[in-house]
């Protein structure tokens, strides 16, 4: 929800809605295919960002359509509704008035992130923003939400969410900071340095979307989830045979789309190349080989 002023609005402001995706723009392939089925919006390239974005308030009704016909499945779902609450009072035009106006303002500062102290400065001059609260009957424990993820559900959701480690030693970013691999160095019993590595695979999230680490454990039927005491929750794989027989012929069934697919599929290279190889300087080689062609992918 975009705030602003406006010289046709009768109060000066106004405010506007908007769905929108960003991605980096050698994704814009993807954005186009998200285009063409809905149907709706348009996408833009923006330095090096690519954009679908749907403003028309009759097109939005065809994105809220497909979100109340597949739920989200996280804390977003309370963000759609109150984005759709927000996008009922603007229909109604409770926003040509300063008080309704305000009120808008308020619920939108609780919506995704904070409006910013300039922004809040300047409507400071129309009047304070009224303590208001959504109103909503949505519920978000576990027993409401899905009990059986659907498989590209996961996929999708891993597709922006996961991490993937080759050890936890040293860590170094990959992409946008999707996919890292980590090495240890250390000195072998011939004084050669050499280099290891352990497999893991780790999706994180806010402890109070615990629900969905645990129902994805469930449906991979093997890992563990952890919470640390930032409140951050972890689901981890870290054990070679259920990442080989579990985890990739998951992604291989349910494959990644865009640029996440090409770092996906590097990193199933190296697992392979882990776990079929007897060490050797060679297979040495072709993993750094590889490691550097997943770290080129950014």
């Amino acid at each position: 929800m975009s705030i602003f002023k406006s010289k046709t609005a009768a109060i000066g402001w106004t405010v506007e809605p908007c769905f929108i995706i960003t991605l980096h723009v050698r994704d814009l392939e993807l954005l186009n295919s998200i285009r063409g089925f809905f149907s709706v919006g348009s996408v833009l390239i923006v330095g090096n960002d690519a954009r679908f974005r749907v403003r028309s308030r009759s097109e939005l009704n065809v994105i809220i359509a497909h979100f109340n016909n597949y739920p989200l499945q996280t804390t977003k779902a309370l963000n759609f509704t109150y984005f759709c609450e927000i996008l009922n009072f603007i229909n109604n035009r409770v926003h040509t008035n300063i008080p309704g106006f305000l009120k808008l303002c308020s619920l939108i500062n609780k919506l995704n992130k904070p409006l910013s102290q300039p922004l809040l400065d300047k409507l400071a001059e129309i009047g304070p923003l009224p303590s208001v609260e959504f109103e909503t009957s949505l519920n978000l424990s576990a027993s409401n939400i899905e009990q059986v993820l659907n498989p590209y559900w996961i996929s999708g959701f891993a597709l922006f969410f996961l991490t993937l480690f080759l050890s936890e030693i040293t860590k170094k970013k990959l992409g946008e900071g999707c996919f890292t691999y980590f090495t240890k160095t250390r000195v072998n019993s011939a004084g050669k340095t050499v280099k290891d590595y352990s497999l893991v695979f780790e999706i994180s999230q806010r402890t109070q979307d615990l629900h969905i680490l645990n129902l994805i454990a469930s449906y991979f039927k093997t890992g563990k989830v952890y919470t640390d005491t930032s409140r951050i929750s972890r689901y981890r794989l870290r054990t070679k045979d259920p990442i080989s027989n579990t985890l990739i012929p998951h992604f291989k069934n349910y494959p990644l789309a865009g640029h996440k697919a090409l770092q996906c599929s590097l990193w199933f290279k190296i697992v392979c190349l882990l776990n079929d190889q007897v060490r050797t300087e060679q297979r040495d080689i072709e993993l750094e080989k590889l490691i550097k062609e997943l770290s080129d992918l950014k």
